[in-house]
C-alpha cells in the first residue's frame, strides 16, 4: 500500500502503520463463526495433515475433529449449557485443546485456572462461576488438591498427562498410573472420573451438540495477575479470537501447512491459548504442546523439535542464548523466533540476534506487545519487505488495531514521540471482566468520537512510522515525599548505557522505615572488577540524574529471577536484600 501523507501528527488519525498492509490485507474479512468452526473450515480439506505433535504422537486433523466431537457430546450429556463455565486446571495437553474447541462448539466458556493461584484464589475463582465440573491434569492435581473440597465443584475429571503419548513412551514415564490413583483415592466429597469415563458420556447423547453461533459470545476465560489476590477473569470472545488470527493471514506472515509451532507460553494465558495453539491450528501449522514451562524444557525442545515457529518470554530466550547445551543447535529452518511479555532491551536484542544467526537462523526475531484484555497481541514486528526493524520497538499495530499514547491527567491523545499511557482500539478486546462491571468500566475509556480504548497501564509512545515503544509499567515507579512520581525504567535506561551491563532492574525497598533504591545488575560475560563497575555507574548517574533517582544499593547477579509466567520476577528482587553493596 502506498504511504499516506501524515496530516495531523496524531497516530489514531494518521494510522501510519497502514503503509505496511496491502489492499488485499485490509480487505480480509473476519469469519463470523465460532473458533472451532474457523479451524474446521480451514482444515476440513486436509484431514491427514498433522494438527498436534505430542511426544512423537502425530494427531491428525481428522482425529482432532473426532475427539472434539466426543468431548462436545459428553459435555452436553453431563448438562453443560451455553454460557456455563467449564473449569480447567491443566497444561497444554491435547485433551485440553479438545475441551477448548468443544466448549466453543456448544457455546460454553473454557475457564482456565492458573495453577499458581493460592488456595483462597482457587476457591474464589471456582465458586464465582458456580462450576459443577472441573478437569484437572494429574501432574497438576497437587496445586488444587487442598482447595477442591471447599469449592462448589461436584464432579472431577482427571486428565492423564500420558493419555496421548505413544504407549511405549508412556510406560517409561513416571506419571503412568497417576490419574488412576487420584481417581481411586478421591477426596470423599466429589465424584472422580477418569478421562475415558468422561468421554463415554458421549455415547448417550444423540443429535448434534452444536448451538447456533451468536456474535460477541465469550468462549475462553483467562485471568489477570493473581499475585495480589485481585485476579480478574478476562472473557475472550469467538469474534475477538478470530480477529487476532486474521492478522496472520496478511502477506507479512509467510508460512506453509505443516510448519511446526512450539507452544511454550502456558495455556492459561491468552498468548498461550490464542497465539500458540488456536492460531497455528487455524493455519494448518502443527502445534507442539509443551506441558512443562521451564527454561530447561525450552532448550530441550529447541534441540529436539527444531520448530519453524515458537513464542516465549524474553527471559527464556536469554537463557537459551547463554546455555552451553545449545552449542550445536541448528536453527536453519526457524523462520519465526518470537518474543514478548516484557520489555526487550537493546542489549538482549543484540545478544539473541547474534545467537540465532550463529546457529543458522536467517530471520530476525519477531517482537510483539499485547495483553490478555486486548486479545493477546496489540503490535508486532514483521518480516515484510516494507517494514524496517527498529531497535527497542515492539512492532506496529496488527490488522484492524489502533495504538496511541495518552496524557493520563488530561485524557488527551499525545502526538508522535510523546510519552504517555499506551491505549488501544481493538476489535479483539475482551467482552469484559467476569462479573466485574466496575473494573471493566475502569479499563475501557470512551473518547469524544465514541471509540472504546483499552487502557494498558503501560508507559510508552508511538513514532511517525507507527512503531510502538514500551518503556515500562505505569506502576513501576516510586513517589517522592512531595508527591512527584519517578519512573524506575528511566533510571534503568541510564544504567544500561554502560556497556558492561547486560541486564538491569531497579526496585524500591523499605530500609529502616525509609524508601531506598536498589539496582540489580547482570554484567556482560567476561566483565570483572565488579566494585569498579558499580562505582563507575554510580558516578555517571550522579552526573545525569537528580540525587533522588540514584540507587543507593547495588547487587551483581549471574541472572535475573524468572517468574513462572516467564517474566522477570520483580517480587523476588524486592525481597532479595542479601549481599547488597553501597558506595
Amino acid at each position: 500500500m502506498s504511504e499516506e501523507k501524515k496530516q495531523s501528527g496524531y497516530p489514531s488519525i494518521d494510522k501510519p502503520w497502514l503503509k505496511y498492509y496491502t489492499a488485499e490485507d485490509l480487505a480480509i474479512q473476519v469469519p463470523k463463526c465460532t473458533i472451532y468452526q474457523n479451524i474446521y473450515n480451514r482444515n476440513k480439506e486436509f484431514p491427514d495433515d498433522v494438527a498436534i505433535l505430542y511426544y512423537g504422537n502425530k494427531i491428525r486433523y481428522k482425529v482432532l475433529f473426532s475427539e472434539v466431537e466426543i468431548c462436545a457430546k459428553a459435555l452436553r450429556q453431563i448438562g453443560i449449557q451455553p454460557g456455563d463455565c467449564v473449569t480447567l486446571c491443566t497444561a497444554g495437553v491435547p485433551e485440553a485443546i479438545y475441551l477448548v474447541l468443544a466448549c466453543s462448539r456448544i457455546g460454553a466458556i473454557t475457564n482456565f485456572l492458573n495453577p499458581l493461584f493460592t488456595k483462597e484464589q482457587m476457591i474464589d475463582r471456582i465458586d464465582d462461576t458456580g462450576a459443577k465440573w472441573i478437569f484437572i491434569l494429574d501432574a497438576m492435581y497437587s496445586y488444587i488438591e487442598a482447595a477442591l473440597p471447599e469449592t462448589c465443584v461436584e464432579n472431577v475429571v482427571i486428565l492423564p498427562a500420558t493419555n496421548s503419548i505413544p504407549p511405549l513412551l508412556s510406560k517409561l514415564m513416571y506419571l503412568k498410573g497417576e490419574a488412576r490413583k487420584i481417581v481411586k483415592q478421591g477426596n470423599g466429597k466429589q465424584r472422580f472420573f477418569r478421562w475415558k469415563d468422561f468421554c463415554a458420556f458421549s455415547r448417550s447423547f444423540t443429535g448434534s451438540p452444536d448451538v447456533p453461533y451468536q456474535p460477541d459470545t465469550p468462549t475462553v476465560m483467562v485471568y489477570s495477575s493473581g499475585s495480589t489476590g485481585a485476579s480478574k477473569g478476562i472473557l475472550l470472545t469467538n469474534n475477538g479470537i478470530n480477529t487476532t488470527i486474521a492478522n496472520y493471514q496478511t502477506h507479512s506472515f509467510s508460512y506453509k501447512r505443516g510448519d511446526t509451532f512450539l507452544q511454550m507460553i502456558p495455556i492459561w494465558f491468552s498468548t498461550g491459548i490464542v497465539l500458540s495453539i488456536l492460531m497455528p491450528l487455524t493455519m494448518g501449522i502443527t502445534v507442539i504442546p509443551e506441558p512443562k514451562f521451564s527454561k530447561e524444557s525450552f532448550v530441550n525442545d529447541l534441540l529436539k523439535y527444531r520448530p519453524v515457529l515458537t513464542l516465549t518470554a524474553t527471559s527464556l530466550w536469554i537463557y537459551a542464548a547463554s546455555s552451553t547445551a545449545m552449542e550445536k543447535a541448528d536453527f536453519s529452518n526457524m523462520k519465526y523466533p518470537i518474543t514478548g511479555g516484557e520489555r526487550f532491551l537493546p542489549q538482549d536484542e543484540q545478544k539473541i540476534a547474534a545467537f540465532l544467526k550463529e546457529h543458522g537462523c536467517t530471520d530476525e526475531m519477531i517482537k510483539g506487545y499485547g495483553m490478555c484484555e486486548l486479545g493477546g497481541t496489540v503490535s508486532t514486528s514483521s518480516h515484510a519487505t516494507e517494514y524496517s526493524e527498529k531497535e527497542g520497538g515492539a512492532g506496529t499495530p496488527i490488522l484492524n488495531v489502533t495504538v496511541s499514547a495518552f496524557d493520563i491527567a488530561t485524557e488527551k491523545e499525545l502526538p508522535y514521540g510523546q510519552h504517555g499511557e499506551i491505549r488501544v482500539l481493538s476489535p479483539a478486546r475482551m467482552k469484559g471482566y467476569y462479573k466485574n462491571p466496575e473494573a471493566t468500566a475502569e479499563f475501557f475509556k470512551e473518547d469524544e468520537q465514541g471509540n472504546i480504548w483499552g487502557c494498558t497501564g503501560d508507559i510508552g509512545y508511538v513514532d511517525e512510522d507507527g512503531e510502538v515503544f514500551i518503556l515500562g509499567r505505569a506502576t513501576d515507579h516510586f513517589r517522592r515525599e512531595n508527591g512527584e512520581i519517578v519512573f524506575l525504567f528511566d533510571i534503568e535506561a541510564e544504567i544500561l548505557k554502560n556497556e558492561a551491563v547486560s541486564q538491569c532492574k531497579v526496585v524500591d525497598i523499605e530500609d529502616n522505615g525509609n524508601k531506598k533504591l536498589v539496582a540489580h545488575l547482570v554484567l556482560q560475560a567476561g566483565v570483572k572488577n565488579e566494585e569498579k563497575i558499580i562505582a563507575l555507574i554510580w558516578s555517571e548517574l550522579r552526573k545525569t540524574l537528580p540525587s533522588y533517582m540514584v540507587p543507593e544499593y547495588y547487587k551483581i547477579r549471574s541472572s535475573m529471577p524468572v517468574h513462572t509466567n516467564g517474566k522477570r520476577d520483580v517480587g523476588a528482587l524486592k525481597i532479595d536484600k542479601e549481599g547488597l553493596k553501597t558506595i
